[in-house]
């Protein structure tokens, strides 16, 4: 693992402005940068960076952290991972060791992709090869993809166990369920994720009787099928090349679509679209075509995926295939030129939408323009905002004004609809604690952290109070908890500094305060028991701390 002191230097010297401007356009505000926040859609920014402090803050989602958790959260990266890419920045040698059990898990697939591949390439493989040959994959294409098979009799394991591999890392990868080999008789698709790594895997049974025709990898530490595409490391280069990427429903309309080289194509992993997919996708490409099965299942996820899309500020067609087709089958029938002509011509979200929800009454239609306005209310760039405001008011027959009127009544951020919770005494202190913390030696002189009834706010003081010296970089150590960090961080981009005088006067006023309160606790003891005598020295005490 990496020395904790080498972590703080890699944080103190990672310019957090330069890194966070190479994701969003950061704008100058006083010793801070504002821009529209990289984790949600807003139409106004409430995204803060403070250079002084190395941090940023989210005013709307209430993210926030140092250079590290940016990463973690922008890439989808884990710890180690960030801390390696900062510090190749800074061309800083350090060890990242991976977490052991993330390390196994991703040997274990490794080795299990190794083991699908050559029996796909045996004559134990034959079922598997004939099955693709039908489906006419040309694996020298996609070899990058590395399918293999899972044979009928298995041995897994005993591969597997050769490489002292023992049953219980098995089962942890979810290879193995129930003492028995998860995939069997199933043409086997390995799951890759960004980094290249193999995290999972995808098998469809030869024949129609197996069942589930479709089985996935269950989720373990480092697979979680909402959080991943088919397809996306393969994809990644060429999306971002032609900033466009595609979007399919299964693995063989992307093997399909890829071999005859549409590349910058991926997949969900048997489920409908996510909002960490789609950030996926859109932080490699913004503009996004769908060519989803054109059954009503496969309509109704289209126009689910659009709302999520649009949030995530990409620009959103839909490619129209024939009735009976699926691209895999319309490629393999029709050719790849006149796939590229449908997908090239793809209407875009709005006409999509128009023209295939269902209107018979006043009402529906109603409700179409509705459900429209939500998706346009999300488009933050301006050009392309008003020209579907206009359009929409030109279809309709509608005025604009009535439609900023409805966009109005839905334009606070989800967020932010929350009642929020009130600031307490004791939470006031502690963020104007570390937002002075060069006076955190008064602090300990005036409370400790016994003083503190929220249990969050003693926990984080006690970290304070334990140490000797307080660095920024150390940061991510104190905001441990949920609400509370949130409440610090704002506060820290806020710049809510006081003078030392008025810093002790604040903590000395709380103590006060505190011991007031346990006065009077004791005051209705002692009147309750009619005990004159401490009466009267607490009344005398209460009158000194007013």
């Amino acid at each position: 693992m990496v020395e904790r002191d080498k972590i703080d230097e890699i944080i103190r010297r990672t310019d957090i402005v330069d890194l966070i401007s190479q994701y969003v356009q950061l704008k100058k505000v006083g010793k801070n940068y504002r821009a529209l926040c990289p984790f949600h859609s807003e139409r106004a920014p409430s995204f803060y960076v403070s250079p002084d402090k190395g941090i940023y803050y989210c005013f709307g989602c209430k993210k926030g952290g140092n250079a590290i958790s940016f990463l973690m959260e922008y890439e989808h990266l884990d710890f180690p991972d960030a801390l390696k890419k900062l510090a190749r920045n800074l061309g800083i040698d350090i060890d990242t060791t991976k977490d052991l059990k993330y390390k196994e898990l991703y040997e274990v697939n490794e080795f299990a992709a190794q083991f699908y591949s050559l029996a796909l390439s045996k004559e134990i493989g034959r079922r598997g090869q004939n099955y693709l040959k039908e489906r006419k994959i040309d694996l020298e294409k996609i070899k990058d993809f590395r399918l293999g098979y899972a044979p009928t009799s298995g041995g897994l394991v005993t591969f597997l166990r050769q490489k002292g591999i023992n049953i219980e890392r098995l089962n942890q990868a979810g290879l193995i369920s129930q003492n028995r080999e998860l995939f069997r008789d199933r043409v086997i698709f390995p799951i890759f994720n960004l980094s290249g790594r193999i995290i999972g895997f995808g098998g469809r049974g030869i024949d129609d009787y197996t069942q589930p025709k479709y089985l996935n990898s269950p989720e373990t530490p480092i697979f979680k099928k909402g959080e991943v595409l088919y397809g996306i490391f393969q994809a990644k280069e060429s999306m971002r090349t032609k900033n466009e990427a595609i979007i399919v429903e299964g693995y063989f309309d992307l093997l399909s679509l890829y071999q005859q080289g549409i590349k910058n194509t991926v997949a969900p992993l048997g489920t409908a679209l996510t909002e960490s997919q789609v950030m996926l996708i859109s932080r490699n490409a913004k503009k996004v075509k769908l060519i989803f099965d054109p059954d009503p299942s496969g309509i109704k996820a289209s126009l689910r995926a659009i709302g999520l899309l649009i949030n995530a500020q990409t620009d959103v067609h839909v490619a129209l295939l024939p009735e009976g087709y699926d691209p895999d089958k319309f490629i393999n029938e029709k050719g790849v030129v006149e796939l590229t002509k449908i997908i090239n011509s793809a209407p875009d979200f709005f006409e999509f939408y128009k023209s295939s929800v269902k209107v018979e009454t006043v009402e529906d239609e109603i409700a179409l323009i509705r459900d429209l306005i939500e998706i346009i209310s999300k488009i933050q760039d301006p050009l392309r905002f008003d020209r579907y405001l206009k359009y929409s008011a030109r279809v309709f027959d509608i005025s604009t004004e009535v439609i900023l009127k409805e966009m109005k009544k839905r334009d606070v951020p989800e967020p932010e609809r929350r009642p929020k919770s009130p600031t307490s005494n004791e939470e006031k202190i502690i963020m104007l604690i570390f937002n002075n913390i060069q006076y955190l030696p008064k602090a300990k002189e005036i409370i400790t952290p016994e003083d503190f009834s929220d249990e969050r706010v003693r926990r984080v003081y006690e970290l304070l109070f334990k140490d000797e010296t307080f660095d920024m970089a150390d940061l991510s150590k104190y905001m441990v908890e949920e609400g509370l960090r949130e409440k610090i961080l704002s506060s820290l981009i806020s710049e809510d500094r006081v003078s030392e005088a008025d810093f002790v006067k604040a903590l000395t006023l709380f103590k006060n305060s505190l011991q007031r309160g346990k006065i009077k606790k004791e005051l209705a003891e002692a009147i309750r028991k009619g005990d004159e005598e401490s009466l009267k020295k607490l009344k005398d005490l209460l009158k000194q701390k007013i």
